[in-house]
């Protein structure tokens, strides 16, 4: 394998390490901002269940008090019974009595419902907060598993940008400015090993002039796709 082949192909290993560093360092951020989303989701559905218990007991609170409106009208009813200056009257007291006990019943099983619905409710909600409590862990582990990291990769990135300037050496001074927009447009991919006879990118098929020429060192640029070409096999191609 030609030194300039040897070069190639290491130039595209550094930019792919490099690549990857980069990922890990976007990738932590990403990690923890996904599970700071999920614990906002999180509190504002315990939140929204707070508020929904509290309605129910409210509205559980109304119908006791109700019943206890009801109780009392029971009462002062049957006070006035004895009272009552005709038979009208006293048939009018019953009445009332009756209406009051009939609702009090109906009253009696909502409240009980609510009650119930309360309870359930308030089971649901611890349930939610322990799951809040792993949202927490969770994310609290993300950052210190990031932070932990975070050092070692930026280390490599700077030992990584050292040899990346030195394995750019093999690109030619006067192909250096056409290399560097590659990088802009492709990334890691700017360069691509041979595959066969083709190139690994784009699976275009190069002349036999090409795959020669990509063999034996010379720089190549895949007429399909941009790339800068090298043959991934040590042993094909003279030595330059």
């Amino acid at each position: 394998m030609s030194s300039a082949t040897g070069g190639l192909k290491e130039l595209h290993q550094v930019h792919l390490d490099l690549d990857a560093c980069h990922k890990q360092l976007k990738n932590g951020p990403r990690r923890i901002a996904a599970h700071e989303k999920k614990l906002t989701k999180k509190q504002a559905e315990i939140d929204a269940h707070k508020a929904h218990i509290t309605s129910l007991q409210k509205s559980a609170d109304e119908k006791n008090l109700q019943i206890r409106t009801n109780e009392q009208t029971v009462a002062d009813t049957k006070a006035k019974l004895n009272q009552a200056k005709s038979n009208i009257e006293f048939d009018i007291f019953k009445g009332q009595i009756a209406k009051a006990q009939t609702a009090n019943e109906s009253l009696e099983d909502q409240y009980l419902e609510l009650l119930e619905q309360v309870d359930m409710e308030k089971a649901g909600l611890a349930e939610m907060k322990v799951e809040l409590k792993e949202v927490e862990a969770a994310l609290q582990k993300t950052k210190d598993d990031f932070s932990a990291l975070e050092p070692q990769v930026k280390t490599q990135v700077a030992d990584l940008e050292t040899e990346l300037h030195e394995a750019e050496k093999c690109i030619p001074t006067k192909l250096m400015g056409q290399y560097r927009r590659l990088v802009i447009a492709h990334g890691p991919s700017t360069l691509a090993p041979l595959d066969a006879s083709a190139c690994s990118e784009c699976f275009v098929e190069l002349s036999p002039q090409n795959i020669v020429e990509v063999r034996t060192g010379k720089l190549v640029i895949c007429k399909s796709c941009g790339r800068i070409l090298y043959s991934p096999d040590p042993d094909n191609g003279p030595d330059a």
